[in-house]
């Protein structure tokens, strides 16, 4: 059995709208008491359900023209992008090279190092002959002239 209960005051009223969470409502409500159920008679305000998601719909539509020129815009930041890379893509190549012409003249360097030390060493063991020559000539000299 139904029976017509209109809204008391403004406190259910507001309770019924925090239930809800949606809109306005004026009017009747209809208790079923077989069903465990409420059921609305009157104006509403807008949409009003009691346990359901309310679906909402996107008002923001986009035109074609607009569509297009964000997808060009797309397109002009991809082409910049693209040119920016390929660019790079150059300057790392050029660095490479750099990096191994320098790696080559640094192993030619090395070369002619060693080579430099080892006649070094040449220059030093051939000091050390004339030395050791020279030592021996002042012996022979003492022991020719013992006047000293």
């Amino acid at each position: 059995m139904k029976e017509k209960t209109p809204f008391k005051n403004e406190k259910e009223f507001h309770e019924m709208v925090k239930k809800t969470k949606k809109g306005t409502f004026s009017g009747w409500y209809i208790i079923d008491k077989d069903n465990n159920s409420v059921e609305f008679s009157g104006k509403f305000n807008r949409q009003f359900k009691l346990n359901k998601p309310v679906i909402t719909v996107n008002t923001e539509y986009v035109t074609r023209k607009e569509l297009n020129e964000y997808k060009d815009s797309n397109d002009q930041r991809l082409t910049k992008i693209e040119t920016t890379l390929a660019a790079q893509g150059e300057q790392i190549n050029k660095l490479t090279q750099t990096v191994e012409k320098q790696g080559e003249q640094i192993r030619e360097l090395q070369v002619e190092q060693k080579a430099q030390g080892e006649q070094i060493k040449a220059q030093g063991e051939t000091l050390k002959l004339i030395l050791q020559t020279l030592q021996k000539m002042s012996d022979r000299l003492d022991k020719i002239d013992p006047s000293k």
